[in-house]
């Protein structure tokens, strides 16, 4: 065989080689395209059902302050363990005595123009006022432990304010998303303004209490205000968190997180990184926080608690914790009603200044 034949066959062979890392390559990027649109397609299919709010009240729709009860469909509370011993202490709990005697409904506008709806309750004139926002999803100031929440304190001599954030309750529809606080956040911020320019409140008289999802929220507003104390209660503070937790406990690998994560603000058009909940703790100065979690919350973990406690002390804040022997999500001011009515009445009067 001469040179030039040897020479041909050698440079047929290095091109057959080349082709073939050629294919390879282009094969490997199809690939990874491929691997990348199911990647970002299950976290979008994750991101759309965790995020996306039934509007309105949904059960609770007929719910005022002067007439409110504790019925519900029980549906949400089938799948744990305790259910039976939760659904009992709701259903066995006489809420009569904890009726209001009048409201003023009143249409106010969040810091970005959205029109919202909240029930007023003032039962004397110098007395300081608690801000009252709702947890997630079918949700709003109609709720049973809201209700109950601005009750205790009513009756205690504490003026309260109980509002819809939006797309919940009555206030303005504006999309089908939850925004993960990062726009809620202005419609407490809302509230309290009219708290201020209507009713001539000071912020050291204006407290704010919050329950689960919207803790989100209610912890940036405290951040960009001078509310002076705040209560959550089974909060929300980690997102990231609460969907790696979630995910894990309907039977779904954890890294799935990211990519819920990543679409969820692309969804929504927010940033998670622009506000920090969790940053608030350290944030607070002296203003007085306080934490109610059940130690046997499987929906919501008191990680989120936990970890917000330990950086305000980290912090020097003025922060409280109480963890709940035995008790489920927003359990306790059903189930401990006696000592959750004192602790919530006692951290209010201790925070907040009568009005002047």
């Amino acid at each position: 065989m001469s040179e030039e034949e040897i020479s041909s066959i050698k440079n047929s062979l290095k091109l057959l080689v080349a082709n073939r890392r050629r294919k390879i390559i282009v094969g490997l990027v199809v690939l990874s395209q491929i691997g990348i649109f199911i990647w970002f397609g299950l976290g979008h299919v994750i991101a759309k059902q965790a995020l996306t709010v039934p509007h309105g009240c949904g059960m609770w729709e007929s719910n005022t302050p002067t007439n409110w009860t504790v019925d519900d469909n029980w549906e949400s509370f089938e799948p744990w363990a305790d259910s039976d011993q939760r659904i009992s202490m709701r259903k066995d709990f006489d809420a009569q005595p904890w009726q209001f005697e009048s409201y003023e409904v009143i249409n106010f506008t969040s810091r970005d123009g959205i029109n919202l709806e909240g029930w007023y309750v003032e039962v004397n004139e110098t007395a300081p006022v608690v801000l009252l926002v709702h947890g997630g999803y079918e949700n709003g100031k109609c709720k049973p432990e809201i209700l109950l929440s601005a009750s205790y304190l009513s009756k205690n001599g504490i003026n309260t304010f109980m509002i819809d954030l939006r797309n919940h309750g009555h206030s303005e529809v504006v999309s089908d998303y939850f925004y993960l606080g990062q726009k809620e956040y202005l419609d407490v911020l809302g509230a309290y303004d009219w708290l201020i320019e209507t009713k001539n409140y000071s912020p050291s008289s204006i407290g704010v209490f919050s329950i689960s999802t919207y803790a989100l929220a209610t912890t940036l507003a405290f951040e960009e205000s001078e509310i002076s104390s705040m209560w959550l209660d089974s909060p929300i503070i980690d997102f990231p968190l609460l969907v790696g937790n979630e995910l894990e406990r309907l039977g779904f690998p954890r890294f799935l997180s990211s990519p819920a994560i990543t679409m969820g603000q692309r969804l929504v058009g927010v940033d998670l990184e622009d506000r920090v909940p969790l940053d608030v703790a350290s944030n607070a100065d002296d203003r007085p926080m306080y934490l109610v979690h059940g130690d046997s919350d499987v929906r919501i973990s008191n990680e989120h608690s936990k970890i917000f406690y330990d950086k305000a002390v980290k912090a020097e804040a003025n922060v409280t914790l109480w963890l709940v022997e035995d008790s489920a999500h927003v359990d306790a001011v059903w189930e401990y009603s006696d000592e959750y009515q004192h602790n919530l009445v006692n951290f209010f009067r201790n925070s907040l200044e009568r009005k002047v």
